[in-house]
Parts: structure tokens; sequence; C-alpha cells
């Protein structure tokens, strides 16, 4: 790869965490309420390990397409875009949840925080 842009760093990122945010509305929909577990612990855990999930696999897709740079100074750069932007998916990941939370406080997701 001879020409790989910063902003793909962070557009991999973005697509990494809106679908990992998906499937935790989804995850989260899919557990059931019971009488004595209503099941906001589990909730909670697959909200979290998601949110850690996004930025682990953000940064190794990131890094996998850095290794195909062949000019060190470019790559150099890309990797530690690739690690800023899987940072800040997370930030936005916990914001977005937070947010969403708060709005949906009867339902499901409201479980979250």
């Amino acid at each position: 790869m001879e020409q790989v842009s910063i902003t793909s760093a962070y557009m991999w990122a973005i697509v990494i965490m809106v679908s990992f945010f998906l499937l935790a509305v989804i995850i989260s929909n899919l557990i059931l309420f019971k009488p004595n577990n209503p099941g906001t612990t589990t909730r909670r855990i697959c909200f979290w390990v998601l949110c850690v999930a996004t930025g682990v696999v953000g940064f190794i897709i990131n890094f996998a397409i850095g290794e195909g740079i062949t000019v060190p100074v470019i790559q150099s750069n890309y990797f530690m875009h690739s690690g800023i932007a899987a940072g800040v998916c997370v930030v936005v990941y916990i914001l977005i949840g937070f947010v969403v939370s708060k709005l949906f406080p009867n339902s499901k997701v409201g479980t979250w925080f």
C-alpha cells in the first residue's frame, strides 16, 4: 500500500465503534427480564466488554492496515493515529452509551449506567 490516509484510521475506528455499539444494543435487548434476576448486571458487563473490544479490535484492524505501508515515517504516523483513534472511539462509545442510557431509562439499555 503506497498511499494510506490518516483519515482511514479514524474511519475504521468509527465503523468498528458503531457496529459494536449496535451489537451491545441488540444483545441488551435479547437479555430477558426474570422475576429474581432482572439481568441488569449481565447487560452492564456486556456493554463494558464490548467497550473494551471496540478499542482493541479497532487498533488491531488499523495495525493490520498499517503493516502494508512501506515508508517508515508514514507507517509510524499511521500507527500513532491508530492508537489515538482507538482511544477516541472508546470515549465516544461510553458517551453515546451514557446518553442513550439516560434517554431511555425504562428500557433495557437504560440499565447500562
